[in-house]
Protein backbone atom coordinates (compact mmCIF):
# COMPACT_ATOMS: atom_id res chain seq x y z
CA UNK A 1 0.00 0.00 0.00
CA UNK A 2 3.17 2.45 0.99
CA UNK A 3 4.71 1.97 -2.46
CA UNK A 4 1.18 2.26 -4.33
CA UNK A 5 0.65 5.26 -3.00
CA UNK A 6 4.14 6.98 -3.36
CA UNK A 7 3.69 6.02 -7.42
CA UNK A 8 0.40 7.67 -7.14
CA UNK A 9 2.45 10.78 -5.65
CA UNK A 10 4.94 10.73 -8.03
CA UNK A 11 2.16 10.71 -11.01
CA UNK A 12 0.56 13.47 -9.47
CA UNK A 13 3.69 15.24 -8.85
CA UNK A 14 4.58 15.51 -12.87
CA UNK A 15 1.31 15.96 -13.45
CA UNK A 16 1.74 19.10 -11.60
CA UNK A 17 4.59 19.56 -13.55
CA UNK A 18 2.97 19.53 -16.64
CA UNK A 19 0.58 22.26 -15.48
CA UNK A 20 3.53 24.27 -14.28
CA UNK A 21 5.10 24.45 -17.97
CA UNK A 22 1.90 24.88 -19.40
CA UNK A 23 0.17 27.56 -17.62
CA UNK A 24 2.68 29.71 -15.57
CA UNK A 25 6.25 29.47 -17.38
CA UNK A 26 4.90 31.49 -19.99
CA UNK A 27 4.52 34.22 -17.31
CA UNK A 28 7.58 33.83 -15.39
CA UNK A 29 11.07 35.45 -16.05
CA UNK A 30 14.32 32.77 -16.43
CA UNK A 31 15.08 33.00 -12.51
CA UNK A 32 11.52 32.72 -10.96
CA UNK A 33 11.37 29.09 -13.85
CA UNK A 34 14.38 28.11 -11.86
CA UNK A 35 12.80 28.73 -8.70
CA UNK A 36 9.78 26.51 -9.65
CA UNK A 37 11.93 23.65 -10.64
CA UNK A 38 14.21 23.76 -7.48
CA UNK A 39 10.51 23.41 -5.60
CA UNK A 40 9.22 21.05 -8.03
CA UNK A 41 12.49 19.00 -7.71
CA UNK A 42 12.70 19.16 -3.72
CA UNK A 43 8.81 17.92 -3.97
CA UNK A 44 9.45 14.65 -5.86
CA UNK A 45 12.40 13.87 -3.73
CA UNK A 46 10.29 14.18 -0.90
CA UNK A 47 8.17 11.35 -2.72
CA UNK A 48 10.33 9.68 -3.06
CA UNK A 49 12.21 9.82 0.23
CA UNK A 50 15.62 10.62 -0.79
CA UNK A 51 17.64 13.40 1.31
CA UNK A 52 20.26 15.39 -0.05
CA UNK A 53 23.12 15.88 1.44
CA UNK A 54 25.90 18.07 0.46
CA UNK A 55 29.55 19.55 1.69
CA UNK A 56 28.36 22.96 0.84
CA UNK A 57 26.00 25.21 -1.00
CA UNK A 58 26.88 26.54 -4.92
CA UNK A 59 27.20 30.23 -5.07
CA UNK A 60 23.52 31.59 -5.78
CA UNK A 61 23.13 32.49 -9.64
CA UNK A 62 25.94 30.44 -10.79
CA UNK A 63 26.60 30.91 -14.25
CA UNK A 64 28.72 28.58 -16.20
CA UNK A 65 29.53 24.96 -16.72
CA UNK A 66 28.63 22.39 -13.81
CA UNK A 67 29.93 18.53 -14.33
CA UNK A 68 29.04 15.80 -12.59
CA UNK A 69 29.55 11.95 -12.62
CA UNK A 70 25.90 10.54 -13.72
CA UNK A 71 24.49 7.68 -12.02
CA UNK A 72 20.70 7.67 -12.47
CA UNK A 73 17.85 9.69 -13.68
CA UNK A 74 17.38 10.51 -9.77
CA UNK A 75 20.56 12.64 -10.58
CA UNK A 76 18.66 15.40 -12.60
CA UNK A 77 16.04 15.83 -9.68
CA UNK A 78 19.43 16.07 -6.70
CA UNK A 79 20.91 18.75 -8.85
CA UNK A 80 17.87 20.85 -9.37
CA UNK A 81 17.15 20.54 -5.88
CA UNK A 82 20.48 22.51 -5.10
CA UNK A 83 21.84 24.28 -8.43
CA UNK A 84 18.85 24.96 -10.34
CA UNK A 85 19.92 25.17 -14.13
CA UNK A 86 19.68 23.44 -17.53
CA UNK A 87 20.90 20.31 -18.55
CA UNK A 88 22.59 18.96 -21.56
CA UNK A 89 20.92 15.10 -22.22
CA UNK A 90 21.08 12.94 -25.07
CA UNK A 91 18.08 13.36 -27.80
CA UNK A 92 16.65 9.79 -26.96
CA UNK A 93 15.38 11.96 -23.77
CA UNK A 94 13.24 14.30 -25.53
CA UNK A 95 11.10 11.29 -26.93
CA UNK A 96 10.58 10.03 -23.25
CA UNK A 97 6.84 9.91 -22.37
CA UNK A 98 6.03 13.01 -19.94
CA UNK A 99 9.87 13.56 -19.27
CA UNK A 100 10.61 14.84 -22.90
CA UNK A 101 8.19 17.32 -22.64
CA UNK A 102 9.45 18.61 -18.96
CA UNK A 103 13.03 18.77 -20.75
CA UNK A 104 12.07 20.57 -23.41
CA UNK A 105 9.92 22.75 -21.57
CA UNK A 106 12.70 23.55 -18.58
CA UNK A 107 15.24 24.64 -21.96
CA UNK A 108 17.07 21.48 -22.06
CA UNK A 109 20.36 21.23 -24.71
CA UNK A 110 19.79 18.14 -26.66
CA UNK A 111 23.03 16.17 -28.54
CA UNK A 112 23.09 13.34 -30.41
CA UNK A 113 26.45 12.39 -29.72
CA UNK A 114 27.47 10.33 -32.56
CA UNK A 115 26.84 13.30 -35.17
CA UNK A 116 29.35 16.23 -34.97
CA UNK A 117 26.74 19.21 -36.35
CA UNK A 118 25.08 17.79 -33.25
CA UNK A 119 27.67 18.05 -30.88
CA UNK A 120 28.88 21.77 -32.94
CA UNK A 121 25.58 23.03 -32.18
CA UNK A 122 25.15 21.58 -28.62
CA UNK A 123 28.59 23.58 -27.96
CA UNK A 124 27.28 27.01 -29.38
CA UNK A 125 23.72 26.15 -27.56
CA UNK A 126 25.73 26.19 -23.87
CA UNK A 127 27.91 28.98 -24.48
CA UNK A 128 24.36 30.92 -25.60
CA UNK A 129 22.68 29.40 -22.13
CA UNK A 130 26.07 30.72 -19.99
CA UNK A 131 26.07 34.22 -21.59
CA UNK A 132 22.14 34.07 -20.52
CA UNK A 133 23.09 33.42 -16.86
CA UNK A 134 22.19 29.48 -16.45
CA UNK A 135 24.00 27.16 -15.33
CA UNK A 136 24.39 24.26 -17.44
CA UNK A 137 24.80 21.09 -16.32
CA UNK A 138 26.74 18.00 -18.01
CA UNK A 139 27.65 14.53 -17.25
CA UNK A 140 30.72 14.13 -19.64
CA UNK A 141 30.32 10.30 -19.01
CA UNK A 142 27.91 10.42 -22.12
CA UNK A 143 25.81 7.30 -20.00
CA UNK A 144 25.24 6.43 -16.43
CA UNK A 145 27.40 3.83 -14.53
CA UNK A 146 27.21 1.84 -11.68
CA UNK A 147 29.38 4.33 -9.46
CA UNK A 148 32.61 1.79 -9.19
CA UNK A 149 34.63 4.13 -11.27
CA UNK A 150 34.31 6.93 -13.40
CA UNK A 151 33.97 6.61 -17.35
CA UNK A 152 35.74 8.73 -19.94
CA UNK A 153 35.01 12.13 -20.33
CA UNK A 154 34.14 13.27 -23.68
CA UNK A 155 35.46 16.72 -24.34
CA UNK A 156 33.56 18.28 -26.19
CA UNK A 157 31.23 19.81 -24.20
CA UNK A 158 34.42 21.59 -22.31
CA UNK A 159 34.91 23.91 -25.18
CA UNK A 160 31.70 25.74 -24.16
CA UNK A 161 33.52 26.48 -20.93
CA UNK A 162 36.39 27.73 -22.90
CA UNK A 163 34.23 29.64 -25.37
CA UNK A 164 32.45 31.63 -22.76
CA UNK A 165 35.41 32.39 -21.17
CA UNK A 166 33.65 30.68 -17.68
CA UNK A 167 34.04 28.27 -15.16
CA UNK A 168 33.67 24.99 -14.58
CA UNK A 169 32.33 23.51 -11.16
CA UNK A 170 33.04 20.21 -10.01
CA UNK A 171 30.41 17.85 -8.30
CA UNK A 172 30.53 14.43 -7.44
CA UNK A 173 27.48 12.40 -6.50
CA UNK A 174 26.77 9.45 -4.33
CA UNK A 175 24.25 7.73 -3.24
CA UNK A 176 23.95 5.35 0.01
CA UNK A 177 21.77 3.75 2.38
CA UNK A 178 21.55 6.38 5.62
CA UNK A 179 21.06 3.20 7.75
CA UNK A 180 23.74 0.88 6.66
CA UNK A 181 26.24 3.55 4.90
CA UNK A 182 26.42 0.96 1.76
CA UNK A 183 25.82 2.00 -1.25
CA UNK A 184 22.48 2.39 -2.40
CA UNK A 185 22.84 0.31 -5.53
CA UNK A 186 19.12 0.13 -6.75
CA UNK A 187 19.00 4.15 -7.47
CA UNK A 188 21.41 3.43 -9.92
CA UNK A 189 20.41 3.52 -13.29
CA UNK A 190 22.04 1.23 -15.66
CA UNK A 191 22.78 -1.52 -18.51
CA UNK A 192 19.26 -2.27 -20.13
CA UNK A 193 16.48 -1.30 -17.39
CA UNK A 194 14.18 0.63 -18.64
CA UNK A 195 13.20 4.18 -17.10
CA UNK A 196 10.14 2.24 -15.19
CA UNK A 197 11.81 -0.66 -13.87
CA UNK A 198 14.04 1.86 -12.44
CA UNK A 199 11.63 4.24 -10.90
CA UNK A 200 10.06 1.03 -9.41
CA UNK A 201 12.86 0.06 -7.68
CA UNK A 202 13.49 3.82 -6.86
CA UNK A 203 10.35 3.69 -4.71
CA UNK A 204 11.10 0.78 -3.12
CA UNK A 205 13.50 2.72 -0.84
CA UNK A 206 12.83 4.77 1.90
CA UNK A 207 16.24 5.53 3.52
CA UNK A 208 18.55 6.70 0.80
CA UNK A 209 20.75 10.00 0.85
CA UNK A 210 22.26 11.99 -2.27
CA UNK A 211 25.67 12.66 -0.95
CA UNK A 212 26.89 15.33 -3.01
CA UNK A 213 30.31 16.73 -2.94
CA UNK A 214 30.86 19.97 -4.00
CA UNK A 215 34.54 20.17 -5.25
CA UNK A 216 36.57 22.72 -6.79
CA UNK A 217 35.07 25.83 -9.60
CA UNK A 218 38.02 25.67 -12.31
CA UNK A 219 38.76 29.06 -14.56
CA UNK A 220 38.52 27.71 -18.51
CA UNK A 221 41.00 30.51 -19.13
CA UNK A 222 44.29 28.98 -20.06
CA UNK A 223 42.90 25.06 -20.91
CA UNK A 224 42.56 23.30 -23.94
CA UNK A 225 39.09 21.43 -23.86
CA UNK A 226 41.54 18.65 -23.61
CA UNK A 227 43.51 19.52 -20.24
CA UNK A 228 39.95 21.00 -18.68
CA UNK A 229 38.48 17.41 -19.70
CA UNK A 230 41.22 15.70 -18.14
CA UNK A 231 41.53 18.09 -14.80
CA UNK A 232 37.98 17.45 -14.64
CA UNK A 233 37.79 13.74 -14.67
CA UNK A 234 40.62 13.14 -11.95
CA UNK A 235 38.96 15.45 -9.62
CA UNK A 236 36.20 13.96 -9.45
CA UNK A 237 37.32 10.64 -9.90
CA UNK A 238 39.16 11.21 -6.36
CA UNK A 239 36.37 12.59 -4.58
CA UNK A 240 34.23 9.34 -6.03
CA UNK A 241 36.94 6.86 -5.09
CA UNK A 242 38.41 8.93 -2.02
CA UNK A 243 35.37 10.68 -0.56
CA UNK A 244 35.78 14.02 1.92
CA UNK A 245 33.99 13.13 5.18
CA UNK A 246 32.58 16.17 5.76
CA UNK A 247 29.05 16.28 4.95
CA UNK A 248 26.05 18.69 5.80
CA UNK A 249 22.32 18.39 5.08
CA UNK A 250 20.86 20.50 2.49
Amino acid sequence: MARLLKWVRIAFQFGRAGWIVAMRFPGLHKEQRLREIQRWSKSVLHVLQIEVRCNQLPDAGFAGLVVSNHLSWVDILVLQSILPGTFVAKTEVRHWPVVGYLAQACATIFVNRSSPRSARTMVDHTVAAIAEGYAVIVFPEGTSTDGDDLGTFHANIFESAIRADGQVQLLTLKYVDKVSGEVAKDVHFTGDMSLLNSIGSVTRLSTTQAVVHLGECVPANGHTRKSLAQHAHQSIRAQLLFPSPAISQT
